[in-house]
């Protein structure tokens, strides 16, 4: 047997390993990336407002959450909007644009909804490393204004 035959069968026995990220190289990748965790966290707001609460003393802070969570989903929705402008003036959502750059682009956006999804996940399980990544958007956001 050939030594690249046996080692491509080796690699490809090994698990697979989950994939970083793709370290975002601009200010356009920045913003496809916000464009995703800001519709994330526009469609978790829209969903806390579906809570049931109760009226026990103890669940105040989920009706607390949930009467602020319109206004939440609103602020993130003019964010989505204003990411969505700075790529749609530069021409990075053409249709005409090449298969790749879309396929990236759409990738990038993903990323950012993946991790605002495991950042802020139902079950209260934290994955650090995304809720790292999501303070890309911080500045991000303060350049397209809130």
């Amino acid at each position: 047997m050939r030594p690249g035959l046996v080692l491509l069968l080796v690699l490809a026995a090994l698990p697979a390993r989950a994939q970083d990220p793709e370290p975002l190289l601009d200010d356009d990748d920045i913003a496809a990336y916000c464009l995703g965790v800001n519709g994330q966290l526009a469609e978790r707001f829209r969903q806390m407002q579906l809570w049931g609460c109760g009226k026990a003393a103890s669940m105040q802070w989920c009706r607390d959450a949930k009467a602020s969570a319109p206004e939440a989903m609103r602020a993130r929705e003019r964010l989505v909007i204003r990411f969505a402008n700075v790529l749609t003036r530069k021409g990075l959502l053409d249709i005409e644009r090449p298969p790749e750059s879309r396929a990236r682009l759409t990738k990038i956006v993903s990323d950012g909804s993946t991790d605002a999804r495991a950042c802020f996940n139902p079950k209260g399980d934290r994955d650090e490393p995304a809720c790292e990544r999501l303070q890309r958007c911080a500045d991000a956001e303060q350049r397209v204004g809130q």
